[in-house]
């Protein structure tokens, strides 16, 4: 998956996320699962874009600096550190990249579902 379609991809992902009434609970939902994962941060943001934009930049942070924390958040989750090996990235900018798209991604089916119940 190219840079392009990544982000492409987030921005389709978020204007979806946006127009719900739950938008509010996905942002819950994320700092969540980072709280989970250990890693002491809080986001910032509530824009959506802006919103991707921080989680990337926590991934790249922690792909360069704590791997652990890195993998520890794609478990808490519940993101394939399979799906991500698969690709054929190679620049860590990249791999966050996608790596932000897949955990939001994972996060709103995880606000959708338990709403559906």
């Amino acid at each position: 998956m190219s840079k392009k379609n990544n982000l492409t991809s987030a921005k389709q992902l978020l204007d979806e996320v946006v127009n719900s009434k739950l938008y509010p609970q996905f942002l819950v939902q994320i700092q969540k699962d980072i709280n989970r994962a250990g890693i002491d941060y809080s986001i910032k943001n509530t824009e959506p874009l802006k919103v991707f934009h921080e989680i990337r930049d926590l991934l790249s942070e922690k792909l360069q600096n704590t791997f652990n924390d890195y993998i520890n958040l794609l478990y808490a989750v519940d993101v394939s550190e399979a799906k991500i090996r698969n690709t054929n990235l190679e620049d860590s900018n990249a791999i966050a990249e996608y790596a932000a798209y897949l955990i939001l991604k994972r996060e709103w089916q995880k606000v959708c579902y338990r709403n559906m119940l």
